[in-house]
């Protein structure tokens, strides 16, 4: 009986060391597929973030031509604008002038 028992301890211990044996493989295994998920990821993100940052560095590159553009017709219209008074207000001195020279009126 007490070799019985001895037996079955033994055996016991092995099976153990077995279940052991199996579960470190499968935890390094496990490991090594997160490690390799996790390259994988990071790659992903690094392409992601990069793809995200090109469009919108040209959408604000883009925002910025627009911004320029409409700022650029906005003052050209304000230019022609004071052109347009100056002229307008200029041409009866003009014809003050021409009038006085032309009529010798003082």
């Amino acid at each position: 009986m007490t070799e019985e028992i001895i037996k079955s301890i033994t055996d016991a211990e092995a099976q153990a060391a077995e279940m052991k044996r199996a579960a470190n493989e499968r935890a390094a295994n496990i490991l090594s597929d997160a490690e390799t998920q996790a390259a994988r990821l990071k790659q992903s993100s690094l392409e992601v973030c990069k793809a995200y940052r090109d469009s919108q560095l040209k959408a604000a590159h883009s925002d910025a031509e627009n911004a320029y553009a409409a700022t650029l017709n906005a003052k050209e219209r304000e230019a022609r604008e004071y052109c347009a008074k100056v002229l307008a207000g200029s041409e009866t001195s003009v014809n003050k002038i021409v009038g006085r020279i032309t009529g010798g009126n003082s």
